[in-house]
């Protein structure tokens, strides 16, 4: 189903590049933010298509986030005649007034792509001149536009998965405050997604598939020329149809874009000690037969993060998969379980060589 979903974001995205060499403008000229999304001059019309004016480039990741089977739209803007200071391996620091855009929506029947979908969010960060700020903006019905909305909002949906089969869900839009649960870092809101090991991939801007950080960097956007593409270390799609790819590949990408913004050093559950990003090697931090530090319900009465071998009685597993607002993981943004991400994560420990994580 995921997959589905991102052939139409990339789709869509398609049909939203601009020119292949668009000026760059900068955001508007307020220190407040606007009420509605259309004042910011990010999209043609009233934003409806997701067409991006000139100077609004849009990307994708390599390993998104699940979002409740939502598609995404991605977009970011540097102001003019300023540059984004890249970095082959941390994150990049993006100039003073930069903002990236995601839009959620849902396509109306995802085996019919021009069949058009329903917007339900866009969220902003804004480069302010000491810090990243969020907002979002919810979508009306009528998918005329989007207004700021502070106290985020809960969204009834029905909508179609790939089998064309009928689903139900409630998209929960985030407050302003819950934003900071995954984008905090060292006390500031901080960007998650665009860097080079997520970037390092093709992207159709309307000629055919370009690489993005190659196309960020013929539109001036860098700060200095990255090493050769094959020098560049890059995130693996962990449900990429390659026999040639290790499950613990595929696993360790899910796990840095989906858990890892919050289980890092700094990040909101630092504190547990499991530490999930991409680079992380020591398996103890990688939950390997290790106790978590508070017990209760979230530990679904099991001992161990991750049991090798064991993937039953291993609590990563257990909360990945509950439905439970106070066991599940994430804590915030999704209602649904990732059975794709769930059977990856579950094939992962399977095939891992079996410990007694009890022997002394």
């Amino acid at each position: 189903m995921r997959a589905a979903l991102l052939a139409v974001c990339a789709v869509f995205a398609l049909a939203s590049c601009g020119t292949e060499t668009p000026p760059i403008t900068p955001p508007p000229d307020t220190s407040i933010w606007p009420a509605e999304l259309s004042a910011w001059g990010l999209f043609e019309g009233n934003g409806a298509t997701q067409t991006p004016v000139a100077g609004v480039v849009p990307y994708r990741p390599i390993s998104p986030l699940f979002s409740d089977y939502a598609a995404k739209h991605r977009f970011m803007r540097v102001p003019a005649g300023t540059q984004i200071a890249y970095d082959d391996v941390e994150m990049w620091d993006y100039p003073v007034d930069t903002v990236l855009v995601k839009t959620f929506s849902y396509p109306l029947d995802p085996r019919t792509p021009e069949a058009g979908e329903h917007l339900i969010e866009t969220r902003l960060l804004w480069h302010r001149a000491d810090s990243w700020e969020a907002m979002t903006y919810v979508w009306n019905d009528a998918q005329t536009g989007a207004v700021r909305t502070i106290a985020g909002k809960t969204v009834e949906l029905a909508w179609l998965d790939v089998t064309g089969a009928s689903r139900e869900s409630t998209y929960r839009v985030p407050n302003t405050n819950q934003c900071r649960t995954c984008h905090a870092g060292e006390d500031q809101i901080v960007p998650l997604g665009p860097r080079t090991r997520q970037l390092e991939s093709d992207f159709d801007y309307g000629s055919g598939p370009t690489n993005q950080i190659d196309h960020l960097t013929m539109l001036g956007l860098l700060d200095r020329t990255p090493p050769p593409r094959a020098m560049r270390g890059a995130m693996i799609d962990p449900f990429t149809t390659d026999a040639t790819i290790t499950t613990d590949t595929r696993a360790r990408a899910y796990l840095d874009a989906n858990c890892a913004h919050c289980h890092r050093a700094g990040g909101r559950a630092s504190s547990s000690g499991l530490y999930l990003a991409w680079d992380v090697t020591d398996p103890a931090r990688l939950g390997i037969c290790k106790t978590p530090p508070a017990a209760g319900r979230g530990t679904c009465g099991l001992n161990f993060d991750v049991v090798p071998g064991n993937a039953e009685q291993s609590i990563l597993l257990c909360r990945v998969g509950s439905s439970d607002a106070e066991i599940r993981m994430p804590e915030i943004g999704n209602g649904l379980v990732h059975a794709e991400g769930l059977a990856l994560l579950t094939q992962w420990i399977s095939e891992m060589e079996p410990v007694d994580c009890l022997a002394p």
